[in-house]
């Protein structure tokens, strides 16, 4: 019988031996203990963005018509009220004058009836309808005509010029005008006022508002942006996404538009508080939860605590009640499994 037993035993061992190197976890602890301590827990959104301007226009021609003249290139620097470019204004120029003399005629016809004795009043009577006429003709050709000439709305950088002399412009588009991408014809922006412009998932939007801490890393330049939240957009773009605007105070000379970022906005903080790991506490309502306590002596059974909890981040949850500093909480390997089992 004894060499039986043994050859039992032997086996036994040697299948126990196989299953463990297969299954290397079962040797690992089913717990962990870890002490209650003092830390920071910050609530962030994070999201992606770019440096853009805080100022930037499209400018594009009133009027259709044809470009003569190009003043401004990539780079140029402009002052609100340059002209930027212009169109072909022969024709319109023809329609003001021939408004400016109707308009002339239409006074002296006038002053003609009423010097009559008597005054001849049909006389007066077309005369001032043919003036009203003729000064709202006047009025739209000299609009038509200063529509030809494209200004700088303030003062900035030429970012992008869409036309050339010669293309055939439309009003409020780019040129020529069977371009696939509709651009405006000059873009301007203030390269003086850098900001970080960050997309937010609508999820997010809510917990976002004016005046909130932020920081950005951009790529390319070493030291992180820091400021805050100076602008929420009250509309998803069509990528569904809302565009949130962050300032500093002193940007870096380093930034420059379009440099891709990591945008990252404070919602909330709780400094030196009790905490643990998320994976110790059991949700079992808002705020609420049940953390198991291990005593101190190692030899008492472990106990379940009702805990008050507040702020959360990856690594650690806010014990606003139920615990103190130095209680030993356990922390399950499978946050799923009961450590208590």
């Amino acid at each position: 019988m004894l060499p039986t037993l043994l050859t039992i035993v032997l086996l036994a061992g040697a299948g126990a031996a196989v299953v463990l190197l297969r299954e290397p976890q079962l040797l690992a602890p089913r717990s962990t203990v870890v002490p209650v301590v003092r830390g920071d827990v910050v609530v962030d959104v994070r999201a992606p963005g770019a440096v853009r301007s805080a100022s930037e226009s499209d400018v594009s021609f009133a009027v259709d018509g044809v470009v003569v003249g190009i003043t401004v290139a990539p780079g140029s620097l402009v002052r609100a009220g340059d002209v930027l470019a212009t169109l072909e204004d022969g024709p319109t120029r023809a329609r003001v004058a021939a408004a400016t003399t109707a308009v002339a005629a239409d006074v002296r016809d006038r002053e003609a009836a009423q010097a009559r004795v008597p005054p001849d009043l049909p006389g007066i009577a077309r005369a001032d309808a043919a003036a009203t006429a003729d000064r709202a003709a006047l009025a739209e050709a000299t609009q038509v005509l200063e529509g030809t000439v494209l200004r700088a709305p303030r003062d900035g950088t030429v970012l992008a010029v869409s036309g050339q002399v010669g293309d055939r412009v439309l009003a409020g588009s780019p040129t020529p005008d069977d371009a696939v991408a509709r651009r405006p014809f000059v873009r301007l922006a203030d390269l003086s006022r850098p900001v970080v412009r960050a997309t937010v998932a609508p999820r997010d939007v809510p917990r976002i508002g004016s005046g909130q801490p932020a920081s950005a890393t951009v790529d390319g330049v070493a030291a992180p942006v820091l400021g805050e939240v100076v602008g929420v957009e009250p509309a998803p773009g069509p990528d569904g996404a809302y565009g949130v605007t962050v300032a500093a105070p002193d940007p870096s000379p380093d930034l420059r538009l379009g440099q891709v970022a990591d945008v990252r906005i404070l919602v909330a903080r709780a400094i030196s508080v009790l905490v643990v790991p998320p994976a110790a506490v059991r949700p079992t309502g808002p705020d609420r939860g049940t953390v198991v306590v291990r005593p101190a002596d190692g030899r008492s059974p472990d106990r379940v605590v009702a805990v008050t909890t507040g702020l959360a981040d990856a690594v650690s949850v806010e014990i606003r009640d139920g615990l103190r500093a130095g209680d030993r909480v356990v922390v399950p390997r499978d946050p799923g499994a009961s450590v208590l089992s």
